[in-house]
């Protein structure tokens, strides 16, 4: 997890001298093994440099060539590939950083050389010939870049603190982005972001950014279906799903330096790649740490204590645990916000899984994210949409399956599997109305009405795309494929930052291989023989747990006692905010009175409706402490 930043000037001016180093520093956490910078007048880079592979030894940046300056985020991944249409020997590919073969590939291709890479990576690229600049995201966008295009510069950073250190770059709300997340719309407007004026790159997007100012962004790359595998069969594609998901995983591990962990809940996308990585690691004498957020032993609450536990005594696998003791991800609100620039409460699970990390020396973590909606995608009544396509014989063979495989009744199966996939979202909205009152969805968020209708009503928010129990729009393929596009396009990337220093972040089914092979992949494929995630379950059953591959339907949640946490904290959240109710930032956005009642009346664990509407009004009162701090930061 290395990071990158910069200013470029346009406007005649040079760069204000410590400005990019100041930005730099604000990444020091993503810097373990040093931060340098480089002021070169009207373009001034910084890089922080964690080494987390064997090549990462040669590692120096900033470049500076004759014919061009270059820092870089990145593992390649198809290095051996790049050396043998480059011309570089295997002794000299030996000794040779990723980043030296990213500036060889750019000779060799230009700006189109994004086309050729493979792996997670973002850069910056200064053409010192033609006096442009090169910013460019990763296929997935595994690594993240926000920039601000001001009066006569342009400035970027791999995360917003630092690019908020650079004089000019405002911390201004942009209030339709705003009224969306706050009204939990699944709505997302390709490179908007939270504030005014920052700009997300996508991922598969490269950024020419002329001398003029002019930029000029390019989409080398969106998620669809490979070629390689349209048109093949089942045999091919079941053959291309093991092999792209072992290499997938391979490649992130077969050259570390330090141990790997992997965020670990026992499941599928988790459980795959434990059985892939681990006997990779094991053959290197070493142990893939496999650290998973659990109750502690004797709590009866559903948790992944038991599916880890079905792993244990796998080859290379060292299973630990984090059980949560007093911690909250409400205990220092204000410090996240600095610390991101970002409004969610930090995981506590991921936090203190971070520490585990760090104490057994790795510098890289997997985790499963990406899987359940590339290559092993579940969803509400997939045996219902069967049913809809009209594909009557298979339906009747898989509702058959279904029952002989859950063990349910054939009125259970029609009840959760087939009945809601016929109900138009319409009818599923206005049943969460009549379970509310009739109030409709927008006007129990805890925001205030007017400026909620005002959203509406500019249509900034289409109401009908609220969540509210249940996920509105897309469903089933449409709304996998919809998921694989945004999380591409989103600024989320595939790092922890501030809140997990030292640690870096992969995803193997966030792999550009995984997510074509998705794209080509077969409905029959996905659910078969009344299984979801058929696919895992058969290509590698040969190494999963038996009890996985047997395994029900439902998954365990990453955080297993968030209800208790939320209501816990729920009483300090509220007399925090009211302090704050005065705050003209925050009483504009959010109706006090409103979520101070959504709190008292959702207390129980029991009833669904009360534990969404408690999720929901924890997620206001956290970002109203965040519109507080930054009214406050901005003074």
């Amino acid at each position: 997890m290395s990071a990158i930043c910069g200013i470029l000037r346009f406007d005649g001016a040079d760069v204000t001298p410590r400005t990019v180093d100041r930005m730099a520093h604000r990444m020091k956490h993503r810097g373990a093994d040093g931060v340098e910078t480089i002021d070169l007048g009207r373009l001034a880079l910084g890089h922080c440099l964690m080494r987390v592979n064997r090549e990462d030894v040669h590692e120096a940046q900033p470049i500076v060539a004759r014919d061009a300056v270059l820092v870089a985020d990145l593992r390649l991944d198809n290095r051996e590939e790049l050396a043998s249409t480059l011309g570089i020997a295997a002794d000299d590919l030996a000794v040779l950083p990723d980043s030296e073969i990213l500036l060889r590939a750019w000779r060799h291709w230009g700006e189109s050389c994004t086309e050729y890479l493979l792996g997670d990576f973002a850069f910056a690229l200064w053409d010192r010939t033609r006096g442009r600049l090169l910013l460019a995201r990763d296929h997935m966008g595994q690594r993240t870049l926000f920039y601000h295009r001001g009066e006569g510069f342009i400035a970027f950073a791999s995360e917003l603190p630092a690019l908020f250190a650079a004089d000019g770059v405002p911390r201004r709300l942009d209030e339709d982005e705003l009224a969306r997340r706050l009204l939990r719309s699944t709505q997302r407007i390709e490179g908007e972001f939270l504030y005014q004026g920052i700009t997300v790159l996508p991922g598969g997007t490269r950024l020419i950014v002329a001398s003029d100012g002019t930029v000029a962004p390019f989409r080398f790359w969106r998620p669809h279906a490979g070629q390689d595998h349209i048109g093949k069969d089942d045999t091919q594609l079941i053959a291309a799903y093991r092999a792209t998901i072992e290499e997938a995983v391979a490649c992130r591990v077969r050259r570390l330096i330090n141990p790997a962990t992997l965020l670990f809940s026992g499941g599928f996308d988790s459980g795959t790649i434990a059985v892939i990585a681990g006997p990779l690691l094991n053959d290197q004498g070493r142990s893939l740490i496999c650290a998973s957020s659990v109750l502690p032993e004797g709590d009866s609450r559903r948790n992944a204590r038991a599916a880890v536990e079905a792993f244990r005594g796998l080859p290379g696998l060292d299973i630990r645990y984090y059980v949560r003791g007093d911690e909250s991800p409400y205990d220092d609100l204000e410090g996240s916000f600095a610390a991101t620039g970002l409004w969610h409460a930090p995981s506590v699970a991921r936090r203190g899984i971070g520490r585990i990390a760090r104490a057994a020396g790795s510098r890289l973590a997997l985790d499963g994210h990406g899987g359940d909606y590339t290559v092993n995608p579940y969803d509400t009544a997939m045996l219902g949409a069967i049913l809809r396509k009209g594909h009557l014989r298979r339906f009747a063979r898989e509702f058959i399956a279904r029952m002989r495989f859950t063990g349910w009744s054939p009125v259970r199966v029609a009840g959760r599997d087939v009945i809601s996939a016929f109900l138009p979202q319409r009818v599923q909205a206005g049943w969460r109305n009549a379970v509310n009152g009739f109030v409709p969805a927008w006007r129990r968020r805890g925001v205030q009405l007017d400026f909620a209708r005002d959203a509406i009503t500019r249509r900034a928010v289409d109401s009908t795309l609220l969540r509210d129990g249940y996920r509105a729009g897309a469903r089933w393929r449409d709304r996998w494929e919809e998921l694989c596009h945004r999380m591409s396009a989103s600024a989320i990337g595939s790092n922890y930052g501030a809140d997990t220093p030292d640690l870096d972040l992969t995803r193997p089914f966030h792999d550009k291989r995984v997510v074509e092979l998705a794209f080509a992949l077969p409905d029959h494929l996905l659910f078969h023989d009344g299984r979801e995630r058929w696919l895992a379950r058969t290509a590698f059953a040969d190494l999963l747990p038996v009890a996985l591959v047997r395994r029900g339907p439902g998954n365990d949640s990453e955080e297993p006692d968030r209800l208790a946490m939320n209501a816990a904290a729920a009483p300090a959240m509220l007399a925090a905010l009211r302090d704050l109710e005065q705050d003209e930032a925050v009483s504009r956005y959010i109706d006090v009175a409103a979520l101070t009642a959504m709190v008292a009346n959702s207390a129980s664990d029991e009833r669904k409706s009360e534990r969404i509407r408690l999720n929901f009004a924890m997620a206001a009162l956290t970002k109203a402490r965040f519109l507080g701090w930054l009214d406050r930061s901005n003074l």
